[in-house]
Parts: C-alpha cells; structure tokens; sequence
C-alpha cells in the first residue's frame, strides 16, 4: 500500500495489523503468512495532494470460492475499504486498489 498520509508509527502498526488480520480471515491463511507494506510517499491525484491511498493485493483465490470470483473480490474490496477509510479517513473516490491471483501451483505455500 502506498499513501501520502502522513501517520505515526503506532498509528501505522495498527493499521498494518488490522489490515494482515482482516486479509488473513478473507484468504483463509495463517496471519504467520500474510504480508504487509506501507509506504508514505509523495501522492497527487486530480492536482490535489489530499490523502490518496493506492493498494495492490495478490491473493490465492481460496477454494470455497472456486465458483464465485467476483463474490470474492467484492467481499475483500468492501472489507479493504473500510479498513482503509477506518484508519485513514480518506474520500473513497480517493481509495485505488487492485487484485492480482495468484496460480495456487506456482504460488508459494505457508499451508494448504
């Protein structure tokens, strides 16, 4: 994730951890096996500098939703956002993330 908001390292740690456990329960993975990263850098969309929040996932689609892809990824979209907005105040016009599966054959492996 990338931001411009500018947070303390509590606040960040919070953050960071809300946004590992609530991804570890949507995977259906151990926590020990979700990453997190934050980055605070300059950040400008429609030339203004108010906070903007662009976040990329990769995810290994978990079984159970083999059959319902876009139930999935509006179940992880909804619960992003509010994650996100719940610890960075932000417009949600001002919130881009985005999805990438990963093959579960070629994708490493905590457990299964």
């Amino acid at each position: 994730m990338k931001t411009n908001l500018k947070m303390n390292d509590v606040s960040k740690t919070e953050f960071l951890n809300d946004v590992a456990e609530e991804m570890a329960k949507l995977l259906k993975k151990p926590l020990p096996a979700v990453m997190v990263m934050l980055d605070d850098c300059p950040m400008c969309m429609n030339r203004s500098e108010d906070t903007v929040v662009f976040s990329e996932f990769r995810y290994v689609l978990p079984r159970e939703f083999a059959d319902n892809k876009s139930g999935f990824l509006k179940q992880f979209a909804d619960t992003m956002l509010l994650v996100i907005q719940k610890h960075t105040k932000v417009d949600p016009y001002r919130i881009y993330m985005q999805f990438t599966e990963m093959d579960r054959q070629s994708a490493w492996r905590y457990t299964e």
